[in-house]
């Protein structure tokens, strides 16, 4: 088997009973908002990837309850990132910022009252998840200049 030929994130798009999402504000770069979620280490599944930061990122445990999307992100200076966005539910835990370092602000937000500077695959994934589309596999093109990779 063969390494995938693009680097890979996850993440998880967390909604509670109140139809809102979690989301989290990076502390690093540009300060993107976005959905618990990382790169996928290696020998690692997408799937156990997003758990896994919203664990690191979040403190809490999730159940993975559909695919929102697989993009491909492209441009703002960035190698292209394969993102795959799942759909969530917390099993246990409460949200929290782990580690302040990394996440400076957690917010459950609704779909009516989001934040601007979204990093581009939630902000996709968001707009496909509200428009109760799942399974999705598009190409996204970065909006924005990405801070250089050795600053994350």
């Amino acid at each position: 088997m063969t390494a995938p030929s693009h680097r890979q994130c996850a993440a998880a798009l967390v909604t509670n009973t109140d139809n809102e999402v979690l989301l989290v504000r990076q502390n690093y770069g540009r300060h993107f908002w976005g959905a618990p979620g990382g790169i996928v280490d290696p020998g690692e599944t997408p799937m156990q990837a997003a758990r896994r930061e919203a664990a690191e990122e979040a403190g809490i445990d999730i159940e993975i309850t559909a695919v929102v999307g697989i993009y491909l992100l492209q441009g703002g200076g960035w190698p292209d990132i394969l993102a795959h966005v799942f759909q969530a539910r917390i099993l246990g835990g409460h949200a929290r910022i782990v580690d302040p370092q990394e996440i400076a602000a957690l917010e459950w937000r609704d779909f009516e009252n989001l934040p601007t500077l979204l990093v581009p695959d939630v902000e996709a994934a968001l707009e496909d998840l509200k428009s109760k589309r799942c399974g999705v596999v598009r190409t996204i093109q970065r909006k924005v200049i990405m801070s250089p990779l050795s600053m994350l």
